[in-house]
């Protein structure tokens, strides 16, 4: 009963947050949940020419979710990654855990390190992809959503639901992982 009820409520979070698709609810979720700034909320009028923010948010239906963020201030360049512990009742305790945030990598990269990113997303024609959405596989798996903000663009991207592993997102997603040793 216990692991009903804790599946019951991990189905109903995710459910609620990607079926509401509202943009108050995409950002409350990513600034009070995930510690982020929310790019979607963000007035990019503010951004720099310079400046660029990346995140690449990987979920899961079952386990946990990670999010990239990839960010351009200036000459600072800086990546982090969070693993993303949902809400649920703990099997063995029956007791109901919080939502929480693991930080596992935070470091500056190297202008190489940049480059060589600018490069896969220049390669990929990452900017060019404004219309860019895969339609669900499936209702229980999980998927990709990247946000990207620039002064002069906002980018919101999707791969749906149990998308293939050569769809283009998630080929994207592992150029990052294997470029940065994720």
């Amino acid at each position: 009963m216990k692991k009903f009820l804790s599946l019951l409520i991990l189905i109903l979070g995710i459910s609620t947050l990607y079926c509401q698709n509202t943009d108050e609810a995409l950002c409350q979720y990513f600034s009070k949940d995930i510690k982020e700034k929310p790019l979607k909320c963000m007035d990019r009028s503010k951004l720099k020419d310079d400046e660029v923010i990346y995140q690449f948010f990987k979920w899961s239906a079952f386990k946990e979710d990670y999010l990239i963020r990839i960010e351009k201030k200036g000459k600072v360049k800086t990546i982090v990654k969070k693993k993303i512990y949902k809400s649920g009742y703990n099997q063995k305790t029956g007791e109901y855990q919080e939502p929480r945030v693991e930080i596992l990598k935070e470091d500056k990269l190297t202008n190489d390190q940049f480059k060589r990113f600018s490069t896969i997303i220049t390669k990929n024609n990452f900017w060019q992809k404004t219309d860019y959405k895969v339609e669900s596989m499936c209702m229980d798996g999980g998927g990709i959503l990247v946000f990207a903000l620039r002064k002069d663009q906002y980018l919101e991207i999707n791969n749906g639901n149990c998308s293939p592993n050569a769809e283009y997102l998630n080929h994207l997603y592992q150029e990052l992982i294997t470029l940065f040793n994720l």
